[in-house]
């Protein structure tokens, strides 16, 4: 029974120990094992947990990854223009990052999709194109440009007309 005790203590004592990061990646990574875009109230936990992670460790390796994963959970969300705040937080904040390219490809499609913001959209893909112009998705890109705010319709009318003048 000592032993018991004795074990309790310990694991009660290295939890009460545990820094605050480390309370904050340990409530992530719980998060993040049971993250299911089924249940929102977990989804929108685990986007708070990110962005109070990226608040208090700004200088934290992980924040830039945190920044990101919570911006894809925005539009979920419907907090589009939090994920777009978010996203532009990881280009200015972290201009190294490896998550700039995808964060600013991210950011034209939450302009274009989500918010409807067409020319902001244009821009974003436009700074894209300079910023990363040997980028795989740089054709992906000039193909948005071409066809923001046109409706999947007029895309395909616009499709099959350019096809038939060639034939």
């Amino acid at each position: 029974m000592k032993k018991i005790v004795y074990v309790l203590a310990l694991f009660f004592i290295a939890v009460s120990c545990e820094s605050p990061k480390e309370k904050s990646l340990s409530q992530i990574n719980r998060l993040e094992n049971s993250d299911s875009i089924f249940n929102l109230n977990e989804m929108q936990d685990l986007y708070a947990a990110y962005v109070d992670f990226a608040e208090k460790f700004p200088d934290d390796g992980q924040t830039p990854h945190f920044l990101f994963k919570a911006a894809q959970r925005s539009h979920l969300l419907s907090k589009a223009n939090e994920g777009v705040k978010l996203l532009e937080k990881i280009l200015v904040d972290y201009p190294n990052s490896n998550y700039c390219e995808d964060a600013l490809l991210t950011m034209g499609y939450m302009y274009e999709n989500e918010l409807k913001e067409f020319e902001k959209a244009k821009e974003t893909y436009e700074m894209f194109l300079k910023k990363y112009p040997k980028s795989n998705m740089t054709m992906d890109v000039k193909l948005a440009i071409e066809n923001i705010g046109k409706t999947p319709e007029e895309i395909i009318n616009g499709f099959n007309k350019e096809h038939l003048e060639k034939d």
